[in-house]
């Protein structure tokens, strides 16, 4: 996380000899804008934020596009916690503390790095755990946040033409072991078919689902069986 320490603050206009000092004249709330840009090039990118206020103990949640920042609206000095998310871009997070209550408007721009766009130094035989494929409990409906993971493994096959691979469902040993092992294969086929539809030749792929035979961990508790209900993929050749 980085920790940035912004202090806003507005100096008022003294007021001449005999006049009065309004309190209306006091601005009682900050439009505060956001945007995210690019690291290296500073360009806008399109962000999804999400800011969380320490003293209001309020939530904004809202997203920027080129050329138009995501704004809310503060009404006291506080502490924010902001996330902001971008698709190709590692998550940022950043603590600003905001001491000023006066000011009127307020503009920051969060910088993200791209995320890294393939995967790396693979060898034969090697397996890769699909984190951030996600399915709906024991279902093989696939969730649209896995698209961007797989989306990385597309442009993996896509550099390196000599690649093959195997798409590997596993589940834990709960429940019906026969249906276990038909859900870990329709998962790998749905896996496979997005790969296809996006350009990969079948040739280079191909699928089994292996139900609870190959445990990454003992069955024994809650944690280690999440980790058994996973999706892989396994280097066959480069």
């Amino acid at each position: 996380m980085r920790f940035l320490l912004l202090f806003l603050f507005a100096l008022p206009a003294l007021p001449t000899s005999g006049q009065a000092i309004k309190l209306s004249d006091k601005p009682t709330k900050t439009v505060f804008a956001i945007k995210a840009i690019d690291d290296k090039t500073e360009a806008d990118i399109p962000a999804h934020f999400i800011i969380k206020t320490s003293l209001a103990r309020k939530k904004f949640e809202g997203n920027s596009r080129v050329g138009k920042e995501f704004e809310f609206i503060l009404t006291r000095a506080d502490t924010l916690d902001v996330i902001a998310t971008a698709k190709g871009y590692q998550e940022a997070e950043e603590l600003m503390v905001v001491t000023c209550d006066t000011c009127a408007n307020y503009g920051y721009a969060i910088r993200l790095e791209k995320a890294d766009s393939v995967f790396r130094n693979l060898q034969v035989n090697q397996a890769i755990r699909l984190d951030k494929v996600y399915f709906d409990q024991s279902s093989y409906h696939m969730r649209p946040e896995s698209y961007e993971q797989l989306d990385k493994l597309v442009r993996t096959l896509q550099t390196q033409p000599a690649l093959s691979i195997e798409i590997a469902g596993h589940t834990d040993n709960v429940g019906d072991r026969r249906l276990n092992q038909l859900l870990s294969e329709n998962r790998a086929k749905v896996i496979t078919n997005y790969l296809v539809r996006n350009g990969i030749p079948e040739k280079r792929l191909r699928y089994n689902g292996y139900g609870d035979t190959r445990p990454a961990a003992p069955n024994d508790v809650e944690e280690n069986k999440r980790k058994n209900r996973r999706v892989e993929f396994v280097v066959l050749g480069k």
